[in-house]
C-alpha cells in the first residue's frame, strides 16, 4: 500500500511539474483538455499561423438574448445547417480608421454598436483607432495588433477607391469564417466593415437622413456578426432598406441566434 501510495506520489509530482511547464510555455491551462490532440493552423498569406487558442474563462460575457420574434432572416455561413457565429465568450474587439470621417459618424458608430450589444448578447470592445488600410483581403493576423486576430476595421472610402460601393451602395461590411484551435468547429473572426464617406455626409444633413446612416450601420454590423440578406422588405437585412429603420422582427431573432453560437473549449 505504502509502495502504491509512493508511485501516486511520484505521477502526481511529474504532473504538477508538467502543469507548472506547459503554462510558463505560454499555453492557457484550459488547452490542458486537448493535450496530445493537433492544433489547428491557418493559411494567412503566405504564411502558416498556429491558431490562438482563447485566454479566460469559458463563460458568456453577456446574458445570451432570447428568441422572442419570428420573420425572415438568413445567414451567410453554415456548417451543416448550423450558422457559424461568433464566440460570445471573447469580446469582438474593433478599431477605426478615421481617414474621411464625416462628423458625427463616429458617435453613431458608437450607437449602433450599443444597439446591436443589445440585440445580440454579444460585447463588443473598442481598441482604439488604426491607419490600416480597408482591405477585405487584410490578414488576420498583423504584428500591430499583437499575437491574436486582428479586429473588426470599420472606416470609410468611396466607389473609386471600393468599387463594391457604386451606385446606391453605401456600405458593405463582413467576417471571416475559421477553424478554432482545435477540432472542426468554425467560428466568425475580425471583419471589416466600409462606409461611402460623401453618401453619409449627404444624409447627416437632415434629421431622417442621420436616421438612415445609423440603420446603414447597423446593417453592416449585422453581416459582421454572420447575418445575410432576406428578401423581406421589412427587415433592415434587406438589400434596400432606407424605409426602414430599426430592426425588424425577423432581425431581431436573427441577432438572437447569432449571439446564441458556442463558446471555444
Amino acid at each position: 500500500m505504502k509502495s502504491l501510495l509512493k508511485v501516486l506520489g511520484v505521477i502526481g509530482g511529474i504532473l504538477a511539474v508538467s502543469f507548472v511547464t506547459f503554462v510558463a510555455m505560454g499555453h492557457s491551462p484550459r488547452e490542458l483538455a486537448h493535450l496530445g490532440e493537433v492544433r489547428n493552423v491557418y493559411q494567412d498569406g503566405a504564411h502558416e499561423v498556429v491558431i490562438p487558442f482563447p485566454d479566460g474563462p469559458r463563460e458568456r460575457l453577456l446574458p445570451e438574448v432570447p428568441v422572442t420574434t419570428s420573420g425572415g432572416y438568413a445567414f451567410i455561413t453554415e456548417d451543416r445547417g448550423v450558422p457559424v457565429r461568433h464566440d460570445p465568450c471573447r469580446p469582438i474587439r474593433w478599431v477605426l480608421n478615421t481617414d474621411g470621417m464625416p462628423a458625427f459618424a463616429e458617435q453613431e458608430i458608437q450607437a449602433a454598436i450599443a444597439d446591436i450589444e443589445l440585440r445580440s448578447g454579444l460585447t463588443f470592445e473598442f481598441a482604439g483607432y488604426t491607419d490600416e488600410p480597408l482591405d477585405f483581403e487584410r490578414s488576420l493576423f498583423q504584428d500591430r495588433y499583437g499575437d491574436d486576430y486582428a479586429p473588426v476595421i470599420i472606416g470609410f472610402s468611396d466607389a473609386s477607391q471600393t468599387p463594391d460601393l457604386a451606385g446606391a451602395v453605401t456600405g458593405v461590411g463582413g467576417s471571416t469564417a475559421i477553424q478554432g484551435a482545435f477540432g472542426p468547429q468554425r467560428y466568425l473572426r475580425s471583419g471589416v466593415v466600409v462606409l461611402d464617406a460623401d453618401d453619409l455626409k449627404s444624409r447627416f444633413a437632415s434629421t431622417s437622413g442621420a436616421l438612415q446612416a445609423r440603420a446603414i450601420i447597423m446593417h453592416e454590423l449585422a453581416h459582421v456578426l454572420g447575418l445575410a440578406h432576406v428578401d423581406d422588405p421589412s427587415q433592415l437585412m434587406h438589400p434596400t432598406h432606407d424605409r426602414q429603420l430599426t430592426w425588424g422582427d425577423g432581425d431581431l431573432a436573427g441577432l438572437a441566434i447569432a449571439g446564441a453560437g458556442p463558446c471555444e473549449s
